[in-house]
């Protein structure tokens, strides 16, 4: 394993919601492929077999140093409703349990959520000290996504987060921050930096959307938008960079076919830009 900086995959690059959700597919595909580790996507009905799940997964000798969570967990924090906000946190504590099982040091939040985005965020903001406080319960970090906004943007969304409590960490987005302008923001932002406090990077391309014409969610792999890759992982080693490099951009289609080469040349491309100078 690369012990400056990680190279995963996420099982989100074979796997999607709702319709091919397995965690048979990480058995599957995950020895096919080179990478040090792997990002487990948690899935809403995996918290019905999470005792199967968790012994399935580590009989496979699969690594899995990072879990992103339930992506459900942020709406749920964000309701206007006690109750919905209290099963926000059951969620997450479910996808704590299964990390814990599996030897996870870090968990992937999307602190706030779909389709409200940040329209509620003073209210997941709150929540945020007790997702910290479960995190740790379960000998985990948590670090909030830079994810998409609808009233502020994703990086000063995820200072916030900071600011309401020191403990989170950060999980940066190469194609959300590019969307919004922001991804030479982060990587020359010394409050991100200086401690530091990013721990993961999701790596996708950016061209000029992120859903087509026929309003289809479009993955652009590394190499295929207009990311300068080869200055974003110079930048990050001259910060000494030492989290996760975790692949996230999908490669099955909507027959459930995946592209296993075309996941292997992403994983291979990144591998050369970590080990390069």
């Amino acid at each position: 394993m690369n012990e400056t900086m990680p190279l995963l995959c996420s099982t989100g690059a074979f796997s999607r919601y709702p319709d091919y959700t397995s965690y048979r597919a990480t058995l599957t595909y995950g020895p096919q492929l080179d990478a040090d580790g792997f990002e487990l996507m948690f899935y809403p009905e995996w918290a019905e077999q999470l005792d199967e799940i968790a012994a399935r997964l580590k009989q496979s000798e699969l690594h899995f140093p990072a879990l992103h969570t339930e992506k459900s967990v942020g709406t749920a924090l964000g309701s206007l409703q006690e109750e919905e906000r209290a099963q926000g946190l059951r969620m997450l504590e479910a996808n704590a349990r299964l990390g814990r099982a599996l030897g996870t040091r870090l968990l992937v939040l999307h602190l706030w959520g779909w389709p409200e985005l940040d329209d509620r965020l003073d209210i997941n903001l709150h929540c945020l000290g007790r997702c910290l406080d479960l995190a740790e319960a379960y000998g985990l970090e948590l670090a909030v996504e830079t994810i998409p906004a609808r009233h502020a943007d994703p990086l000063s969304n995820v200072r916030r987060a900071i600011e309401q409590d020191a403990r989170a960490k950060v999980a940066l987005d190469t194609e959300f921050l590019a969307r919004y302008g922001q991804l030479d923001e982060a990587l020359a932002a010394e409050w991100l930096w200086q401690e530091p406090l990013v721990r993961h990077i999701h790596i996708k391309d950016f061209d000029s959307a992120l859903f087509s014409r026929e309003n289809n969610r479009r993955y652009l792999h590394p190499g295929e938008g207009e990311i300068d890759f080869a200055r974003v992982f110079a930048v990050l080693k001259a910060h000494n960079f030492h989290g996760n490099i975790s692949l996230e951009a999908s490669a099955i289609n909507a027959d459930g076919i995946v592209d296993i080469p075309r996941i292997q040349q992403s994983l291979s491309l990144l591998r050369r830009l970590i080990d390069s100078g």
